[in-house]
């Protein structure tokens, strides 16, 4: 073949085949450029969009304000038996509403709070300081060491033995203060940007309220003897879910786009018997899946989504519910659509919500269950309906974060409920849902507040 013909034949295929790559070549400038478009857009509207980012955003506090330097000193300062009691602390698990503790349990506790002693009054020394900034680094994504979450319910767990053995004394006053400490050690997570920690303070914040439950069971006088009113009405006014789910943006975009250098920084080793489909979150970056762009379209989804629902978690409840909405259908899509990343992360954030809504209903009926009390204290009988309580023992009344509507009441044989109907909108006639699921008889329950007596 003439040189000529072969480099006409050479130049037109070369043609064809740029012909045929443009296309591809768009497609993949497009991917990139919306998801680049996406993450500068955040970066813009002041938010985070990688775990040094996040750092900054979380913003720092001068040490001599900072409740969370001292606490460190308390977990440092915790112990436990060092013996088999130390399992029976472990596992501890509070008497049936109404049920004063065993003389063996009693003892327990009793040795255990005394040994704690220290730790409960450094914690205290903390919960003076008026702000709160945990020494954490989201750089390391989302396995960032979270150590002080597992020491506040530790500590929590303390207050709620010192609660039982001030009742059990007689001392309501103290019972009340070592509730408020439960409060207090919730509300230092109050501005850490990261749904786990959201979690844990909603479940301190759950403590506490079991605690008041187990006091007005045990004590009469115990609502005339506390303070906890306030505390309670302004916990319920806190919404952290938004803010927890720009932490998890932050967090989470970077795996979209890592590299195997990543690795050693954002993974704990790994062990000879495991898998890698066994991460959460992919280690292996495949080149032709990144190629064609399909890790910049899982990121776009992913973006888009949270954008949405971070909005979606400012708003009050019952509307913030729309949140869980919103995951579950995205979920839905990017499964369809084999956007496996952002499915699995969207699927693990779908209760966020609800969680936060169960957490405010307690908090609210904890409120009104102390208004309940001083009405009977006072009055000599319990009222017939919750609007006798307004404004006299209770500023406003507060609404089932799951309706809009006011929290339902009615007496008992012996006492009171108060309850929200929870996330499945039934109303079971304030049917407390069990300890055990072996206990249970049917399938839906309400949030409740019980007084026995």
């Amino acid at each position: 073949m003439p040189r000529a013909s072969l480099k006409r034949k050479l130049l037109r295929t070369g043609i064809v085949l740029f012909c045929l790559a443009l296309p591809f070549i768009g497609w993949r400038c497009w991917t990139r450029w919306l998801a680049n478009s996406q993450l500068a857009a955040v970066r813009r509207a002041g938010f985070p969009t990688n775990g040094d980012e996040l750092n900054q955003w979380y913003a720092a506090v001068p040490d001599a304000e900072n409740a969370a330097l001292v606490l460190t000193q308390a977990f440092a300062l915790r112990r436990n038996y060092d013996d088999s009691r130390s399992d029976l602390v472990w596992n501890f698990k509070f008497p049936r509403r109404g049920q004063a503790l065993a003389p063996e349990q009693l003892e327990l506790l009793k040795g255990h709070v005394e040994m704690n002693r220290s730790a409960l009054a450094k914690a205290d020394e903390a919960l003076k300081l008026p702000r709160s900034r945990y020494p954490v680094d989201f750089s390391f994504g989302m396995q960032t060491p979270l150590p002080h979450l597992t020491w506040l319910k530790n500590l929590a767990e303390i207050n709620q033995h010192k609660a039982e053995l001030a009742l059990m004394a007689g001392d309501t006053g103290e019972a009340g203060r070592s509730i408020s400490g439960i409060l207090g050690l919730a509300g230092t997570l109050e501005n850490e940007p990261i749904l786990i920690s959201q979690m844990v303070r909603l479940k301190l914040l759950q403590m506490a309220v079991a605690s008041l439950e187990r006091s007005l069971n045990l004590a009469p006088g115990f609502a005339e003897a506390t303070n906890l009113s306030a505390q309670l009405a302004q916990a319920a006014k806190v919404q952290c879910l938004a803010r927890a789910l720009v932490g998890e943006r932050a967090g989470f975009a970077p795996y979209f786009r890592t590299s195997p250098s990543d690795n050693p920084r954002i993974y704990p080793p790994k062990n000879d018997q495991e898998e890698d489909s066994a991460s959460v979150i992919r280690r292996k970056d495949w080149r032709m899946l990144k190629l064609v762009g399909y890790y910049d379209m899982d990121l776009g989804q992913f973006l888009f989504v949270m954008d949405k629902v971070i909005t979606l978690a400012d708003l009050p409840p019952p509307a913030n519910l729309e949140v869980d909405r919103h995951f579950a259908k995205a979920a839905a899509v990017s499964k369809k659509k084999r956007r496996n990343l952002s499915a699995l992360i969207f699927s693990n954030c779908i209760r966020a919500a609800a969680r936060e809504n169960e957490c405010i209903a307690r908090l609210r009926l904890a409120t009104t269950g102390l208004a309940v009390e001083q009405f009977r204290n006072q009055k000599g009988r319990l009222p017939e309906k919750l609007e006798e309580l307004a404004p006299e023992f209770i500023t406003e009344l507060p609404e089932d974060p799951f309706t809009g509507s006011e929290l339902l009441y009615h007496s008992l044989s012996k006492g009171y409920v108060i309850y929200s109907v929870g996330r499945d909108l039934i109303d079971d006639g304030g049917k407390e849902e069990p300890d055990s699921t072996k206990e249970r008889t049917q399938s839906t329950y309400d949030i409740t507040f019980t007084v026995e007596r």
